[in-house]
């Protein structure tokens, strides 16, 4: 469902590059170059390896046979919302009774620990090496195929992430701080995720930052399930001070018989502003409004099982050279979704992240 939800935002604002405000004319360029900046931000060697590597530093964390993650709630709401608020319902309250808490901690054996790779058991394991946090744990990073994202050998290091934990009135926080081995750059990635609601209506808040050596990208992502209502609302918001760039994304996905998705996304810099809203079905897909500065030009026609009908204000298709020169929005649309997972991977265990 994310991949769906992505490609048409993609679609959305490459419809942009068709359109033309006589008011306040957007400029494709200037956009493409102010995007361009915010993803160089999120795109540092040390923030790949670590959106590659998540599941890896979650498995050594986890104990064995973990249940399944928050990412797949969307996916299992689609085929049996009922059962799956009586079994989570049920599931939950046994942590509650059993624990007192129903968030995980960092294991023991691992406090104050770096963690390297080891080829030969492909896995992580205890190294030898100092300077970890005393309540956390180090994980090496190191050069993945941009393809597969396995991890390339021989093994090339791109710097290291901590991983730390705080309980405040019952409420856990995960700490996630990533370092360049590039001296010049130091730390790149640091967020915290922190889990709220209730049992059967939870709660995911991330904030933080990543930076480059020119510029600082902030961010911030709110997940809120339902599962009493089959649903969950995804708001997902960056800033880029140094362009003036500023985007927002949000999405309700709600299962069921029929499964929806509802889109609002807005991107604006100081070279223009795009927007695009609409609902659209699992099965018989729809249509999205696509406006540029506020007023309507042009329009997507959505289906599953076919490529978006794009059409702008005239009821012409954009040019080859209009979809070339938003080429990077749509990327940076891309990168942006594939951060929700990224962000929350490391970091399952640790909040016990499990529906």
């Amino acid at each position: 469902m994310r991949r769906f939800s992505v490609s048409l935002l993609a679609a959305g604002l490459l419809v942009t590059a068709a359109c033309s405000d006589t008011t306040a004319p957007l400029d494709p360029q200037g956009v493409q170059e102010d995007v361009g900046y915010a993803a160089a931000v999120i795109n540092t060697a040390p923030v790949a390896s670590l959106g590659a590597l998540g599941p890896n530093i979650n498995f050594t964390l986890a104990d064995q046979g973990g249940a399944a993650s928050v990412l797949e709630l969307p996916m299992a709401l689609l085929h049996d919302a009922d059962a799956l608020v009586k079994r989570e319902s049920m599931r939950q309250q046994a942590r509650v009774e059993l624990s007192g808490s129903t968030a995980a901690v960092i294991p023991a054996p691992l406090l104050g620990q770096t963690m390297e790779y080891s080829v030969a058991q492909g896995r992580y394991v205890i190294g030898e090496r100092a300077g970890a946090p005393a309540n956390g744990v180090r994980f090496i990073l190191y050069a993945v195929d941009p393809l597969t994202e396995d991890i390339v050998t021989p093994l090339t290091e791109t710097g290291y992430v901590d991983l730390t934990r705080t309980v405040t009135n019952q409420v856990a926080t995960a700490r996630v701080e990533a370092y360049s081995n590039n001296n010049s750059l130091g730390k790149v990635l640091d967020y915290s995720v922190t889990l709220g609601g209730l049992l059967v209506g939870p709660t995911a808040i991330v904030t933080g930052f990543a930076r480059n050596a020119t510029d600082s990208l902030t961010f911030s992502l709110t997940s809120a399930f339902s599962l009493q209502n089959a649903s969950i609302d995804i708001d997902w918001r960056t800033a880029l001070p140094s362009r003036g760039l500023t985007s927002r994304m949000e999405q309700t996905i709600t299962g069921g018989e029929v499964g929806t998705i509802e889109i609002d996304g807005r991107l604006s810099s100081r070279n223009g502003s795009v927007g695009i809203s609409g609902t659209l079905s699992m099965e018989t897909g729809g249509t999205l409004t696509v406006t540029t500065n506020g007023n309507t030009f042009a329009t997507i026609t959505i289906s599953p099982e076919s490529e978006p009908v794009i059409l702008n204000a005239q009821g012409n298709p954009p040019t080859e050279a209009q979809l070339a020169m938003l080429r990077q929005i749509l990327d940076w649309f891309e990168d942006a979704f594939d951060m929700y997972e990224d962000l929350l991977d490391p970091v399952e265990t640790l909040l016990d992240i499990a529906f």
